[in-house]
Formats: structure tokens, C-alpha cells, sequence
């Protein structure tokens, strides 16, 4: 199928919505084709190049950005990746991270990130995920659309191939980049581009439309599960999107609901661990009867935990040091690293804490045990252990409380209980 104009105009036709495109522009033959096209047929389109700072020669590539988007009158913005080496992933992963973050960043209601992958990027992706033991959710490979967080991102061009894009490029006399790297096999993508592939298409010339179809089939199996999936979750279901209930997951055989658990992890926006580690949260924690301990499961993307009959989905805590004692400037903002959480001036009021006039400092400590509070409203003290255990405060989160203290008095325990104490100093 050649590429047209005409024909991505029929693609962006079903997006008419949308009142912003922001194209991912790294310079090279397919991105450069993407751009050239959405700006030939008048879109809202704004070019965002993410600079890597990995290559040697990422300066020029970015100076061949400013001057196509310069010479076509495109609007342009850079972005610059901060790239750290994690053990056990990839320098190619973490740039693929990196770069979407920053794109994603940009979203805005009714806007779209387009990107630039075509069928010999799906045939390839589909390879790679077969060959890591990847089910439906990753053999479905590349949707042409998908919905993110504030916007869509789209992917006009799945339909053709690399072949299409270079005799556009050749046609429209277009000048791009390319980047080295591509020819470095020690990059899996690279290692089946240049050397699998070659040997594939010769065998089964029409293997790029085969593993094409097989991904269309894979996403119809995933929303099949997806839809099963959210059947099941619903009598587990409580206020709190990261909070199931228990009991009912247990009436569900075991395929069903690891299914369940994963469809839930995604649809938390974290990475759904191994096979291994999911078998784990089933066996341990889900399934098991009469829970007196609260057990966790935890990977590099998130944890789940256990508390009576409800199981909790989260990021990774970070270390926490319940014995800090800090200083709180009431009239400004407080971070507090540990809890990822930053009290504000008007917390006070709206917690109903009400401070004398006078006051411009609180204590902030958190549960070390012995701790006694009269409540507001409450006839008598109570130990701020019984409390936490009636309102069925998981155990984790018990020394995770800012608790503010006047003049060593515990006025608060933040989110949950005021003594009036304060208030009654007040003149």
C-alpha cells in the first residue's frame, strides 16, 4: 500500500475532535514523514523532539529539527530526558520511558501524542513479545489509538511499511537523520530488524501483514478478558480504586482471577508484575482463609498488601522514619519527603483544626506507641491505638500520620481525629 496524503487525511478524519496533535519528532525518515504529512493537511499540530543526550551526535539531531519545523513553519518544542542506568533494564527501555513521559506531560483535554510506528515496528514489537512469553495485552502490540490519562495516543501510519514511508520521503525530496545506532545489533529491535526479519520475509513474504492480523486478533482475545475482567471485579469493588474486597475473589477459579488482578493492576497505571510474583499474590494472599497478619507482595513497580478482607494496590512505600521529630512553620508549605506529601497552610482550616491567635509553629511527630487523645466531642481519653484499630486504619499507614502536637499536647492526628484542645486555649 503506498502512502498519500489523501489517505492519512481519512485516518484523521475520525479524530476531528481533537483540537491539538503533538507529534513525537525525533528527525528520523518516519517521524520526519508524519510531520510532513499532518502539517500538509492543516492539523493543529505542534512537533515535540525529546533530546536523549545519549548519542554523540544528539545536538545536530536536534539542530535538524529546528530547521525542518523552521523551514515548514511548524511550531516546535524540546524536550530534555534525564536518563539514569538501572541494573536489569535496558539503556533502549529507559529512553522509551523517558520520552513518553515527557510527551504525556504535554497531554491536554481533546489532544492527541501521535507517534510514528508503521507495520515493520508492529512486526517487530509482536516478535519481541512472543519471545518474552508476553499474553494478549502485549502480543495486541500497537493499537492504532489508546486512550491516556489526558488525551489519545494515535499511530496513523500502522498500516504501512518502512518501504511506504522511504518513497514518500524520496518523492517529497524530504531531508532526515539517521541514527547509527539502528545498525547496532546488540539492541534486541535491531537484532530482529536486521538480521530475523530478512530471513522471515524471504521464507513467508507476507509475514509483516500475518503478525499484523495476529496483534488485531490478540486485541479483540484482550478486550474479550478486559470486559470479563470487569465483571468479576464488580462485587469486589469499594469506594477507593486501589482497595478490592477479598471474599469475592476468592469465588473465582484461579485463571479468572489472575485475569482480574491483572486488569486491576493496569488499570492503576502500574506495571503488572511476573507471572511468577501474581501467582504469589493469588496463592498467599489472596486465597488464603482467616488473614491474622497483613502479608505483601511487592515488585519494582508497585505492592500489594493485605489488611482483614481487603486488598490493597499501591506504589512502592518509601523508607519512613516514624521517630523524626519536624518543625512546621504553619504560614508555609511542608514537604515531607517520606510520606510524598507536602501539608499545606490551609490543611489546618480545613481538617477544622482551629490555632489561637499567636500561634505560628506545630510539632509534627508520628506514632511511636502510647499515645492518649480526648476527641473532639469524646467524654474521655482514649489510647490513639485502640482508635486506629476501630477505624480499621491498615497497619502500614499507622506511623505514616502526621500528628501535631502545641506546646507537647496532640491536638491532631491528621485526616481522622481533633482534640478541640487548641481551640479551648483560645482567647
Amino acid at each position: 500500500m503506498s502512502l498519500s496524503i489523501s489517505q492519512l487525511q481519512d485516518f484523521f478524519s475520525k479524530h476531528n475532535s481533537l483540537d491539538k496533535f503533538y507529534v513525537a519528532y525525533s528527525g528520523g525518515l518516519d517521524s520526519t514523514v508524519l510531520l510532513h504529512i499532518m502539517h500538509a493537511i492543516k492539523l493543529p499540530v505542534e512537533a515535540v523532539h525529546v533530546n536523549h543526550h545519549l548519542q554523540n551526535d544528539c545536538n545536530q539531531w536536534q539542530q535538524q529539527c529546528e530547521k525542518f519545523c523552521s523551514d515548514f513553519s511548524i511550531p516546535l518544542k524540546i524536550q530534555h530526558a534525564q536518563i539514569t542506568k538501572q541494573a536489569q533494564t535496558s539503556l533502549e527501555e529507559l529512553a522509551r520511558h523517558a520520552r513518553y513521559a515527557l510527551l504525556e506531560e504535554l497531554l491536554i483535554n481533546n489532544s492527541a501524542m501521535v507517534t510514528a510506528h508503521h507495520q515493520d515496528d508492529l512486526a517487530e514489537t509482536i516478535l519481541l513479545q512472543l519471545l518474552r512469553g508476553a499474553g494478549p495485552a502485549g502480543l495486541a502490540a500497537m493499537p492504532e489509538s489508546k486512550t491516556l490519562s489526558m488525551g489519545i495516543h494515535l499511530r496513523p501510519l500502522l498500516s504501512f511499511s518502512r518501504v511506504d514511508i522511504l518513497d514518500y520521503a524520496r518523492t517529497q525530496d524530504l531531508q532526515w537523520v539517521d541514527d547509527p545506532s539502528n545498525q547496532c545489533n546488540e539492541f534486541d529491535r535491531n537484532y530482529l530488524r536486521n538480521e530475523v526479519m530478512p530471513i522471515l520475509l524471504k521464507r513467508w513474504p507476507s509475514a509483516k501483514q500475518t503478525l499484523a492480523r495476529s496483534a488485531e486478533l490478540q486485541a479483540d482475545t484482550l478486550s474479550c478478558l478486559q470486559d470479563l475482567a470487569e465483571l468479576d471485579l464488580q462485587p469486589a469493588k469499594t469506594d477507593e480504586l486501589q482497595k478490592l474486597s477479598v471474599t469475592p475473589l476468592q469465588a473465582l477459579s484461579f485463571e479468572r482471577l489472575n485475569n482480574a488482578l491483572r486488569f486491576w493492576i493496569t488499570s492503576n497505571n502500574i506495571r503488572v508484575p511476573s507471572k511468577k510474583i501474581l501467582k504469589q499474590i493469588v496463592t498467599d494472599i489472596v486465597l488464603k482463609k482467616d488473614m491474622e497478619t497483613s502479608p505483601l507482595q511487592t515488585w519494582k513497580e508497585g505492592e500489594i498488601r493485605r489488611f482483614r478482607d481487603h486488598l490493597y494496590l499501591m506504589h512502592p512505600l518509601q523508607s519512613h522514619d516514624a521517630s523524626q521529630t519536624i518543625r512546621w512553620k504553619i504560614d508555609q508549605p511542608l514537604v515531607i519527603e517520606s510520606l510524598g506529601r507536602t501539608l499545606m497552610p490551609e490543611d489546618l482550616k480545613d481538617a477544622g483544626i482551629a490555632i489561637p491567635e499567636g500561634v505560628s509553629e506545630l510539632t509534627i511527630k508520628f506514632r511511636e506507641g502510647g499515645e492518649r487523645l480526648k476527641p473532639f466531642g469524646s467524654k474521655q481519653h482514649r489510647s490513639l491505638k485502640n482508635l486506629l484499630h476501630e477505624a480499621e486504619v491498615p497497619p502500614w499507614e499507622r506511623s505514616r500520620i502526621p500528628l501535631l502536637y502545641h506546646q507537647d499536647q496532640l491536638i491532631s492526628v491528621l485526616d481522622f481525629w481533633n482534640t478541640g484542645a487548641v481551640c479551648e486555649t483560645k482567647t
